[in-house]
């Protein structure tokens, strides 16, 4: 193995499915599990890893209580996920995300902005038609075909 090698970020494998997220304007504990159980009950059925892409970008406030949902989640998909993207530009979600990113064991990277966030997915190798959509509600999976 040459020294640039060994030196190298070693960047996560692509997933093999896409949760897209649309948070809420307001956070709060209830709606933060209500919104975690249907990412549970969505991801159940179809195996494989997950890329997480959280679209904050209409959200105000977010409270602790909503952070603590994704702690959880965060902590019941571990194995699966493999990597987590976020565009939040309001300071106080944004500073909850930081909050479920400091104990995730899988890399999170948090955006002001959502052009910032999608710049990262297409340099990570995903396609704009994976996740540039709109959709209704507040959770889609798109299923990639990957491993």
């Amino acid at each position: 193995m040459t020294r640039g090698a060994l030196g190298a970020i070693k960047s996560p494998s692509l997933a093999a499915c896409l949760v897209l997220i649309k948070h809420p304007e307001h956070g709060d504990d209830v709606n933060g599990k209500l919104l975690c159980d249907q990412i549970r009950q969505l991801v159940k059925n179809h195996p494989g890893t997950l890329c997480f892409f959280h679209d904050g970008t209409g959200m105000v406030n977010a409270r602790i209580g909503y952070a603590n949902a994704f702690k959880e989640l965060d902590r019941d998909l571990m194995g699966r996920t493999t990597e987590v993207v976020c565009a939040i530009p309001a300071p106080i979600p944004r500073m909850m995300a930081y909050t479920v990113a400091t104990i995730a064991q899988k890399p999170w990277t948090i955006f002001r902005t959502r052009v910032e966030a999608d710049m990262h997915m297409r340099m990570r190798g995903y396609l704009v038609t994976d996740y540039g959509h709109t959709f209704e509600g507040s959770l889609n999976l798109r299923v990639l075909g990957r491993s």
